[in-house]
């Protein structure tokens, strides 16, 4: 059954806290407890004079006492069914436990030293919680002791979680540390401390057993073999006097108050150098090609060798002839050890009468012979350099060349030479090369030239079985493209033939059909030249991307029609095209205003790429006639595109206006008696008579101006006169004015 209990803080000291005198102890260490020869070590004590526990704590009473802190644990038996060393009760840091984790004692006096010992566990990781365990290297426990009331700690050891499944983290142990001197006061507190935790749920422990005990300080450590002793009350420290045995030996450590006495013993082992093998290479075949190679152990290390020279760092010998050898091998520290290594090799071999015979006519049919000297038998031989073997010694069917020989016997034994099989005078076609095939043309050719054999030379030409031609020089001509053999043939018949192929260049292809288009830009498509490509037009208006590629681009400064002219000059080939820009459209209508009763010819600008015309009216002709007032819109298009424009036409009641007065001064103010307003004006009349009706001036002409004179150029008299006016407007209409006009002339 488990039990959970809330800590607060308070400080509880009960009868478990008890003084408790018992024996000493003491543990004695070295640097090394295996020196190697002519080596030494140190020699380490830490021991406790046990008189009285100053702190005890194993939880078997259910409510934890002597601790001041704020924590949540659980005390049971069987918590993540591990049960503690004593299988009793123990603290558990579960999921109710929140970090900071602590437990933290009240102050305690350990001025005379002594030391720390309890039990722990951790969790294993990833178990459900309370028995999830900590893995991170941050999320271990630290034992830390305060001597400032708890205002700074310092950490006596911590034990990180190695991930969280080592198994001796993760199962019960017991640990014991010694009091540092500097926690050694009358008022030092120790506290366990988890400081990183991933949550309550995570990283759980448990404490057990917890004993602080305190040392007497009347006791005495003592090395028995020289007697040094440390002083009363000094529990730690080394031997200042390091130890250099030359076989094992124990050192024993005594400790005592004269009443307590306990020992300790530290045995020390001496480790000398020694060869362990040694492994042998015999030399072969007579050479000193020998080896040895020893190795060794033990000792201080920093071996070097030799076998009756020099030393040197590693224990093998190369090139070593049949004999016995010393291998001598000294440590470091001047240690040593032999051994005895014997070589024994075998005989040699060698290659003799060897000869070869030419090939013939150029075939493989050279031949190599050879007998073989010394050795072991039985024999492998190879003319291949080993790559392959023949039980005989003898090689047939051979062609020209260098053939590297190699024997080898059944100790590896081997011997190696060279020899040549000479090739015979067979011709040989040394050059040959092929010219182009030019558009179809026929025109292409071979060239060769051969050496060797016995000339004079005979070259043939053929195709399958087809004869080509045959001749004595080796150059042929008029060839169209394709495969050919071409073979020599010397005075005795011998032969050599290779394989000539003559290349093409195609004649070109240019699928250029007339074309009719807009935008001023053509790019030609699907024009193959092998040779080369030249575009030209009959106007200097036309331009080319590349007027040497095989498509380019064409574009015109202008609209109209041009010959445009591709030639492949080496295939002696001409194609032309008429090539068609059409300009876009284009037209204008102009605004008239005119008198009611008219008909106005509306008119499009034609230009000749226009093809067809629409007014808003419907026709489709490129002038209409209109009576009425409005906004006319014509529309004149082509393939390329269309051009709109629109024409006000406006019709109004035309009339005249007459003044009433005017100052023929000269003044250039008002000299003249005139019409104000006539526009739209057919015929007119106009007759200005004096008060008695007698005619002064007529006029038919409606922009006349009267300057105020009679038909004779004299100046008639300031006063009034009258005025009759008849107009037709240009729509029919007839106008009727009359009034009169005074004439005032003022200085």
């Amino acid at each position: 059954m488990k039990f959970t209990h809330l800590f607060v803080s308070a400080a509880l000291v009960v009868g478990s806290i008890q003084s408790l005198y018992a024996q000493c102890t003491v543990t004695a260490s070295a640097s090394s407890t295996t020196i190697p020869c002519n080596g030494s070590a140190t020699l380490s004590v830490t021991g406790s004079g046990t008189s009285q526990v100053a702190f005890g704590e194993n939880f078997n009473s259910g409510q934890p006492v002597g601790w001041l802190f704020s924590q949540v644990v659980t005390i049971a038996n069987n918590t993540c069914g591990v049960p503690s060393l004593d299988g009793t009760d123990f603290m558990w840091m579960g999921n109710q436990s929140v970090a900071p984790r602590e437990m933290t004692t009240i102050a305690l006096d350990v001025s005379s030293g002594g030391q720390v010992c309890f039990d722990m566990r951790y969790a294993i990781q990833a178990q459900a919680s309370p028995c999830e365990g900590p893995d991170l290297a941050s999320e271990g426990v630290y034992v830390q002791y305060s001597i400032d009331a708890g205002l700074s700690w310092t950490t006596m050891n911590y034990w990180s979680p190695l991930g969280g499944y080592d198994p001796l983290m993760t199962s019960w142990q017991n640990y014991c540390l010694p009091i540092p001197a500097a926690a050694q006061t009358t008022s030092t507190q120790f506290r366990w401390t988890q400081l990183a935790v991933s949550g309550a749920p995570f990283d759980h422990w448990g404490l057990d057993n917890i004993m602080i005990t305190a040392t007497a300080p009347n006791f005495n450590i003592t090395w028995l073999h020289d007697n040094y002793s440390y002083g009363p009350g000094v529990y730690t420290g080394n031997n200042p006097t390091p130890v250099s045995p030359t076989q094992q030996t124990s050192y024993i450590v005594m400790m005592t108050d004269s009443i307590n006495t306990c020992y300790d013993t530290i045995t020390i082992s001496v480790s000398y150098p020694q060869i362990d093998s040694v492994s042998t290479i015999n030399p072969t075949c007579g050479s000193i090609n020998g080896s040895l190679s020893a190795t060794s152990s033990g000792g201080a290390g920093g071996y070097t060798y030799s076998i009756g020279a020099a030393f040197q760092p590693n224990g093998t010998f190369n090139n070593l002839d049949t004999a016995s050898y010393t291998v001598i091998m000294v440590d470091q520290n001047n240690c040593s050890d032999t051994m005895i290594a014997v070589l024994d090799g075998v005989d040699s071999l060698q290659i003799t009468n060897l000869t070869s015979v030419t090939t013939t006519c150029g075939l493989d049919n050279g031949t190599i012979d050879f007998d073989v000297a010394g050795g072991t038998p039985i024999f492998q031989y190879s003319i291949d350099n080993g790559t392959t073997f023949s039980a005989a010694n003898n090689f047939i069917n051979l062609a020209p060349g260098v053939y590297p020989i190699y024997v080898e016997d059944q100790n590896g034994c081997f011997d190696t030479e060279s020899i040549e099989i000479f090739p015979s005078t067979n011709p040989n076609i040394d050059n040959f090369n092929s010219t182009l095939e030019f558009c179809s043309l026929s025109d292409g050719g071979i060239t060769s030239t051969a050496s060797l054999g016995i000339t004079p030379y005979q070259f043939i030409l053929s195709q399958g079985s087809l004869l080509v031609a045959n001749n004595l020089s080796g150059n042929f001509t008029g060839l169209h493209s394709g495969n050919y053999s071409l073979m020599v043939i010397d005075q005795i018949g011998c032969i050599d033939s290779v394989m000539v192929t003559v290349d093409s260049i195609p004649a070109p292809v240019a699928p250029l059909q007339d074309t009719v288009l807009c935008n001023l830009t053509l790019q030609i498509n699907g024009v193959l030249s092998y040779t080369g490509s030249n575009w030209t037009a009959n106007s200097p208006l036309v331009n080319f991307s590349n007027a040497s590629g095989q498509n380019p681009t064409i574009v015109a400064d202008t609209a109209g029609i041009y010959s445009i002219t591709m030639t492949d000059s080496v295939c002696s080939f001409t194609e032309t095209f008429q090539l068609t820009f059409v300009a876009d459209p284009f037209t204008h209508v102009l605004d008239t205003t005119l008198c009611i009763g008219e008909t106005q010819v509306l008119a499009a600008l034609v230009q000749p790429q226009n093809v067809n015309y629409l007014w808003s009216t419907g026709e489709s002709t490129s002038a209409i006639s209109v009576t009425e007032t409005g906004n006319y819109i014509v529309t004149a298009s082509n393939m390329c595109g269309v051009s709109i424009d629109t024409a006000t036409i406006e019709f109004y009641f035309c009339d005249i206006e007459v003044p009433n007065v005017f100052t023929p001064n000269n003044d250039g103010n008002n000299d003249y008696f005139q019409l104000l307003f006539f526009g739209g004006i057919k015929t007119f009349n106009c007759t200005i008579l004096n008060r008695w009706g007698q005619v002064i001036r007529e006029y038919d002409n409606p922009a006349f101006m009267w300057d105020g004179k009679d038909e004779s150029g004299d100046d008639v008299l300031e006063g009034v006169y009258f005025y009759i006016a008849k107009a037709v407007s240009n729509g029919g209409n007839e106008i009727m004015k009359h009034g009169n006009v005074t004439l005032v002339r003022s200085e």
